[in-house]
């Protein structure tokens, strides 16, 4: 106001039309104007201020009501203030909000990054569903982790549904940069899942069986792709045999045991657990090859052996007493013996060979044959410690008469006088 200096309070006069929002201020020498400020006024203050984010919250409050500015306008000059800025990952992130559902304003965006360099920034927000974009922007995206970062490019491939992008173009070039880092695992694996998700699951096994990989059981079953891994087993069971033979058991139909059998040949060890399980779920299933598991047992795990021998019924006896006489293994050629009615035989080798009064105690209990009783004295009478033994265990069976007459005069007994004691008392409870 010119001349102010000279005025005084009541120089100024304010001035008010109705139907008009202006106020005029009257002095003696000017007329000042002044308007009331709206929310298009404050965007701008705040525009020009470079508070972009307050600006657009603005916007939004008042969207009935601006007329000047436009929420995406403001939105866009967000985002490249982010830029400008070197604030990527949060310029992408609000690209979810600004851009919205306008492919073509997130297909510009994403060039956008590309040119400074960008990409993996804005990568994670975009879009998958609703819109979706055109396949080469998300195949432009991957190609650029894959030149860089093979660990973001597979975390890509597992969060993306495979109808983003051209799934041929992204197995080709996992292909090519394998073919100078073959053993990768992070690209094997990935191309893998690529394979599964264009139903390829042959190839896609073929890596799984090669990497050892946890899910490569339930791709199998899933996929339905026994007939995939008949030169597979091997493979399989050095992985995990335990879950191996359980699918194999568990889908006969479409893997014979024989096949199984047949493959596998030059792994005795393997071919072992698979005929055991076997025969732990099916006594008779397998029973062609029991002659076969005797040996196997044998060599691989003798403390089944004896078990195996007992449930089978269709196991050769004489070939199994051949092998456990090779092998000098004791309580099984007894329990052969035994089984084939050669029980003198058994008791002598546990006499001679175990020494065991108690197990020849009762062998002969179990036999209940008055020759082995007669066998077992006769082996005991000049043994102190099995007189004992007998002394103790053969009243009910044996007259204990008849052992004690045969004992050479003035022998030591350890603890005759219990035994004695103690025929004495079976002998009363019988009477």
């Amino acid at each position: 106001v010119r001349g102010f200096q000279e005025n005084e309070c009541r120089d100024y006069h304010l001035e008010y039309l109705e139907g008009e929002s202006l106020f005029y201020i009257i002095s003696p020498r000017d007329v000042v104007v002044a308007k009331e400020r709206d929310q298009d006024d404050h965007i701008d203050w705040l525009l020009e201020k470079k508070k972009y984010e307050e600006a657009l919250m603005a916007a939004e409050i008042s969207q009935k009501t601006i007329k000047k500015h436009k929420i995406l306008d403001i939105g866009l000059a967000y985002i490249n203030h982010l830029v400008e800025k070197g604030e990527y990952d949060l310029a992408a992130r609000k690209c979810q909000k600004i851009l919205g559902k306008n492919t073509e304003l997130w297909e510009f965006e994403v060039y956008k990054f590309k040119e400074i360099g960008q990409l993996k920034a804005i990568s994670h927000y975009l879009p998958r569903q609703d819109p979706v974009l055109k396949p080469l922007i998300y195949e432009m995206v991957l190609h650029e982790f894959l030149e860089s970062d093979y660990e973001g490019f597979a975390t890509l491939i597992k969060e993306w549904p495979g109808d983003l992008y051209n799934n041929t173009i992204i197995v080709q070039a996992v292909v090519d940069h394998l073919k100078k880092d073959p053993q990768n695992r992070t690209l094997l694996q990935t191309l893998a899942e690529l394979y599964t998700y264009d139903q390829r699951y042959g190839r896609a096994l073929e890596i799984y069986v090669t990497l050892r990989h946890k899910d490569v059981f339930q791709l199998i079953h899933k996929h339905n792709l026994f007939s995939s891994i008949r030169d597979k087993i091997v493979l399989l069971m050095d992985f995990d045999s335990e879950k191996a033979v359980d699918m194999l058991l568990d889908n006969e139909d479409k893997i014979s045991i024989d096949r199984v059998v047949e493959e596998l040949e030059n792994r005795p060890e393997l071919q072992h657990v698979y005929l055991h399980k076997l025969f732990k779920r099916d006594h008779h299933k397998g029973q062609r090859y029991h002659e076969k598991q005797i040996i196997l047992y044998a060599e691989y795990d003798r403390p089944n052996l004896l078990p195996f021998l007992r449930d089978s019924t269709h196991c050769p006896l004489e070939k199994a007493l051949e092998i456990c006489q090779q092998r000098n293994f004791v309580e099984e050629t007894v329990y052969l013996l035994s089984r084939m009615g050669n029980s003198r035989s058994a008791l002598k080798m546990i006499m001679e060979e175990l020494q065991d009064v108690d197990k020849a105690i009762e062998f002969a209990k179990e036999q209940d044959d008055g020759e082995l009783w007669e066998d077992l004295i006769l082996y005991s009478i000049d043994k102190p410690p099995f007189i004992t033994g007998l002394l103790n265990n053969i009243g009910t069976h044996v007259d204990p008469i008849l052992l004690i007459h045969r004992i050479k005069e003035g022998m030591e007994i350890p603890n005759l006088r219990d035994s004695l004691v103690k025929i004495l008392q079976d002998y009363n409870l019988q009477v």
